[in-house]
């Protein structure tokens, strides 16, 4: 699709699930993950619920023609994405959405190719590792929205929040840091445009607890209020989904593992990273996540 094209955006549904395998996986494993993922883990694509797998570059053009493949042997077109039995992502983008002189990198446009309709976003490693900030986040979003693509954007605070003080300060001390994350993308991309946030306390990932639920709710209530005055401000239409990560796993979203305190009542979804790694674990979340659905 040329670029000078508008796009048609996906509508996303109620309810969200997403696994980044990281670099954790060779192509070998990655396909054999994804084929126990398609016998019985997942959910009939017709329920309210996005299903997503974002594997490393190199696993995901055999992603793709799995993909296909299982759609087509269920009778779905495989060169439609949108009805493949769950979304393929990718772990990153180049901010041109075009072919080019980019030595090294991946244009969206070559992930749009093999069916890509996820693009994952400014996570704390590369913020890190490869010095990422807000603004080269925000270029890609927008080359990956050019194309119809769904930014699926990491956003969260470094360190950990003082829970011995009142929980108001805690919040705003969190959103000093993602004020800017959340309105340098929102102001990046289409205003009809899908945006899905990872609320992602960088102090959390990796953690061997999540982040506190009585924590967690309110910095996304506050996150949601950012982007409520943003559409009123700026007239956005676009779909904003936010899920979280940061050692997310089974039990969060109901509130098994937390006293009761069940995620799902704050966010759209889930995005697992290392608790994706167990087959078991996923299937767990899974059934948490469509047992709370109407």
């Amino acid at each position: 699709m040329a670029t000078s094209e508008r796009p048609t955006y996906p509508q996303l549904p109620s309810k969200l699930i997403l696994m980044s395998t990281k670099a954790y996986f060779s192509p070998e494993q990655t396909i054999s993950y994804l084929k126990r993922l398609l016998d019985g883990i997942i959910p009939e694509p017709d329920t309210d619920l996005l299903f997503g797998l974002i594997p490393d570059f190199l696993s995901l053009y055999p992603c793709s023609q799995l993909l296909s493949k299982h759609a087509k042997s269920r009778s779905a077109s495989p060169q439609h994405p949108q009805l493949w039995p769950l979304h393929l992502g990718a772990q990153d983008c180049f901010w041109s959405a075009e072919y080019g002189a980019y030595t090294g990198e991946v244009v969206p446009s070559a992930l749009q190719s093999l069916g890509v309709t996820i693009v994952e976003l400014g996570h704390a490693e590369r913020r890190k590792m490869l010095s990422e900030t807000d603004e080269t986040t925000a270029k890609k979003a927008a080359a990956a929205s050019k194309l119809g693509m769904v930014p699926l954007v990491c956003i969260g605070e470094l360190g950990a929040p003082d829970m011995q003080g009142p929980m108001s300060a805690a919040v705003g001390n969190a959103m000093k840091q993602l004020h800017s994350q959340i309105t340098s993308l929102l102001s990046a991309v289409p205003l009809d445009a899908p945006i899905i946030f990872a609320y992602e306390p960088v102090w959390a990932i990796g953690a061997a607890q999540p982040a506190g639920v009585d924590y967690v709710g309110p910095v996304v209530q506050a996150i949601r209020q950012v982007v409520s005055d943003f559409e009123a401000r700026k007239g956005r239409t676009g779909q904003t989904k936010v899920v979280y990560g940061g050692s997310a796993g089974p039990g969060l979203w109901s509130g098994k593992t937390n006293g009761g305190n069940p995620l799902g009542s704050w966010v759209d979804g889930m995005f697992l990273g290392r608790f994706a790694h167990k087959i078991e674990g996923v299937k767990d979340v899974v059934d948490e996540v469509v047992e709370s659905m109407p």
